[in-house]
């Protein structure tokens, strides 16, 4: 979203809309901030929009598919809920696929890349998986005729930016044929705004935000990735009251409880203290992103009622301000 206000803060229906427009949407963050949280809030906030739209993601764990109302993940994309698919991807499959469309036989692929003499020899080649990951979220989103749009929840910040600069990196170094022609067009629609977007996750802390601010300009820089936005997760309400324990409070309990809530209300005012001076920042200007804050949710993320709710609460707040 080039030309915004630097990390301004922005309603989140308003993001959505923006995001509703694009082929591919690369989630990024460093591991533990909730990338898949809110790969499965866009997936249903675009879904409801009426884009058909495929969550991919790498995680080994079902946790997107819990979210989104399934039990577990699979390798074929499954529909958990209007116009939205969910998807494990995995290397090994998406290499398959990938052979598929170059030697335009999924026979031929299978026979090739299935081979006991040849997969050794194809996990040789450095960044050829990463390559079959992101290949495979970019084909399905400008190619592939099934859906309107693909998230990608891929790997952590560090890994994620190489397997990003693997198409380049083959445009480099190997000589022309399919390859590089799979990676020239790939690398043009990354770099075009109007197909790709990233969305970046991190923490209302400074290191996580710092971090963040360098993976943004990474991104925009190195990669020519625009940055939609900025989901600030997890952040308490800074006005909570603060209040005293009254004096005839024998067991403590009272005070106990009293004392929770201002150390969330001090928390929550940190919190916001530290995302303005985040904001201030020179990486934050530089990535010239939105910026949404993601409340912290007290019984937590685990289905898809509460993923709506958590939609649903920052769709009223933008309505109300």
């Amino acid at each position: 979203m080039a030309g915004a206000d630097a990390a301004e803060p922005t309603a989140a229906g308003t993001v959505f809309d923006r995001l509703a427009s694009r082929k591919l949407v690369i989630v990024s963050g460093k591991g533990g901030v909730g990338r898949t949280t809110i790969a499965a809030l866009l997936g249903v906030a675009l879904a409801d929009r009426g884009r058909r739209v495929l969550v991919g993601t790498t995680g080994h764990d079902d946790r997107l598919a819990w979210m989104l109302g399934a039990t577990s993940l699979t390798e074929e994309p499954q529909l958990v809920t209007d116009n939205l698919f969910v998807q494990r991807l995995d290397p090994q499959v998406c290499l398959r696929e990938y052979g598929g469309l170059v030697l335009r036989s999924a026979r031929l692929s299978t026979a090739v890349f299935d081979n006991r003499v040849v997969r050794p020899l194809l996990r040789a080649i450095p960044g050829l998986d990463d390559f079959s990951l992101i290949g495979k979220a970019w084909h399905e989103a400008v190619r592939g005729g099934q859906y309107d749009m693909v998230i990608f929840d891929g790997p952590a910040t560090g890994h994620l930016l190489y397997a990003l600069g693997v198409p380049q990196a083959i445009l480099n170094t190997v000589p022309q044929g399919p390859l590089t022609r799979e990676a020239e067009r790939m690398q043009a629609d990354f770099e075009c705004s109007a197909v790709t977007q990233a969305v970046l996750v991190g923490l209302p802390e400074t290191w996580p935000l710092t971090e963040l601010g360098e993976l943004g300009m990474a991104l925009r820089s190195n990669l020519q990735i625009d940055i939609s936005s900025v989901f600030v997760n997890g952040v308490l309400p800074a006005d909570a009251p603060q209040l005293e324990s009254p004096e005839l409070d024998s067991h403590g309990s009272v005070g106990t409880v009293l004392g929770r809530v201002c150390e969330i209300g001090r928390t929550g005012q940190r919190h916001r203290e530290r995302i303005e001076a985040w904001r201030r920042t020179e990486a934050a200007r530089a990535i010239e992103a939105a910026a949404v804050e993601v409340p912290w949710r007290w019984n937590g993320l685990g289905d898809l009622g509460a993923l709506r709710d958590l939609l649903g609460s920052l769709e009223t707040q933008e309505a109300s301000e």
